[in-house]
């Protein structure tokens, strides 16, 4: 595998933190939000924090303690996996065999079993819930048993389609209850907060300290609003957290891309699997599509890559968090106002802070993680448009090779170009996995795009090997027409 990608985009973080307050002023203003806090990451760093409203006045605004809402569920969703790691639970388990109180709750007719992976990617068929949802963080626990014993009211089976709902959060809240038999706050501080010294982070507001108080709009203005104990939906919007302590979140999460050992409570692979797209969730205006993960939403921008993040949304607050794995920039914010509208802010900054490098930034990560006889296929296409060797290509070669196009054909293509010398261009290398690499050499005849890919045998061996001039889409041969080199630029 290859070594993290060490290298970060170069955008000034001056030039960043500047953006960013510029962006957060305009949304509070706009919105008529009271107190915004908020910070920016870089390589699982918060470099740059800061507040607007009345809240500017505070020394530590990255320790004043907000409603988090949503944004828990990416904690809930880790739990779960961390139990699934560590053989507590499977994640194709029934949900009855769980809870067996849940085995009639009214499931269509004909409808598969509700499993603990619809729960996490919110397929369960369950109809969106927000504006009740959201008032239910306080119920007791034997009351939300009886009211899914009840039985519940479903728009599809489960494992169809995405649909956002928050009762499948507070079901796997009581997942995690049933398999460790504990209170689920205490298995999330155990497992999650207090190995990340989130020490700030907690579902009891009592001991939350220096909390921002939540505001909720009525005809009259804004109303302070009232707080209560956690609850059976502590799981899908319980939390309290500060900047510091969601900053140390985001970095453990975008620390997922890394190739190095483990040293948090999940895994790589398994924060990997969160921020992975289960389910397509709809095409955006610019032609990306948005995907939901594990307690987390995955974009694919078509300009900047992949994008994760989550929102959250409840009576007195509104929050946001995101980051660009390319380049390691996320940023954070939490407001005091009930669904307060920070997403676009966040959005528009980050899309600003990562735009210009983010193609080559993704590039020079997909060229990092290329297998190591990747590198030396690459190699040996370079070497065989100076001089064919037959010898070298056999020693290489998967089954299917000569099978595809016999190997004097090959040959006669390859002779063809009659280059003197070749260069790799630097940083150009594109990718769509280790096995695979597309890039273009500047030689004496011009420009010439080369493309290798491997098995994936032990050692691997090259399947494919081609040479053609860049935008020569035709395939026969795989290696172009020698006559339509471009030009060297």
């Amino acid at each position: 595998m290859g070594h993290f990608f060490a290298n970060v985009a170069s955008v000034d973080i001056a030039d960043a933190a500047a953006l960013l307050d510029r962006r957060v002023a305009e949304a509070r203003a706009s919105e008529d939000i009271p107190d915004v806090a908020y910070g920016l990451i870089l390589a699982g760093s918060l470099v740059h924090s800061g507040a607007v409203g009345s809240m500017e006045r505070e020394r530590n605004v990255s320790d004043v303690a907000f409603r988090i809402a949503s944004m828990t569920k990416s904690f809930t969703a880790a739990t779960v996996l961390r139990l699934r790691d560590e053989g507590l639970l499977g994640l194709d388990m029934q949900v009855s065999d769980v809870l067996p109180w849940t085995a009639d709750i009214g499931l269509p007719i004909s409808s598969p079993a509700l499993r603990i992976q619809h729960l996490l990617t919110m397929t369960a068929g369950l109809p969106t819930d927000d504006p009740w949802g959201d008032r239910q963080e306080s119920l007791p626990l034997c009351d939300f048993d009886a009211l899914v014993a009840d039985g519940l009211t479903w728009c599809r089976p489960p494992g169809i389609s995405f649909e956002y709902a928050n009762l499948a959060y507070a079901l796997l809240g009581r997942v995690v209850t049933a398999v460790t038999g504990a209170d689920f706050t205490t298995v999330v501080r155990e497992m999650m907060l207090e190995p990340l010294g989130m020490h700030r982070t907690t579902f009891d507001v009592d001991a939350t300290g220096n909390r921002a108080t939540g505001w909720h709009p009525v005809a009259s203005g804004l109303i302070e609003q009232a707080e209560g104990p956690p609850g059976a939906f502590s799981p899908m919007g319980g939390l309290w957290s500060t900047v510091g302590d969601m900053a140390l979140w985001v970095a453990f999460m975008e620390s997922a891309w890394a190739d190095t050992p483990d040293d948090g409570p999940l895994s790589r692979w398994s924060r990997r699997e969160m921020q992975r797209s289960h389910v397509f969730v709809a095409l955006d205006s610019h032609g990306g599509a948005e995907g939901y993960g594990m307690g987390l939403r995955v974009d694919h921008d078509p300009s900047i890559g992949l994008v994760v993040h989550h929102s959250g949304g409840y009576p007195g607050y509104g929050s946001h968090m995101r980051w660009h794995p390319d380049t390691r920039w996320g940023v954070v914010a939490l407001a005091n106002r009930t669904y307060a509208p920070i997403r676009r802010a966040c959005a528009q900054a980050l899309a600003a802070i990562v735009g210009d490098e983010a193609p080559a930034m993704r590039r020079q990560r997909a060229e990092d993680r290329l297998w190591p006889q990747t590198r030396q296929a690459m190699d040996l296409a370079e070497s065989l448009l100076l001089r064919w060797d037959d010898s070298a290509l056999d020693r290489w070669s998967a089954v299917n090779l000569d099978l595809d196009q016999p190997r004097d054909e090959r040959r006669h293509h390859w002779q063809q170009w009659g280059v003197g010398s070749v260069a790799r261009r630097a940083g150009q290398v594109t990718s769509r996995s280790p096995a695979q690499a597309c890039w273009p050499v500047d030689t004496d005849r011009g420009v010439i795009e080369l493309d290798v890919s491997l098995t994936a045998e032990r050692p691997p061996k090259i399947q494919s090997i081609s040479a053609k001039r860049p935008g020569n889409t035709s395939v026969e041969g795989g290696d172009g027409n020698p006559a339509d080199v471009q030009p060297v630029t």
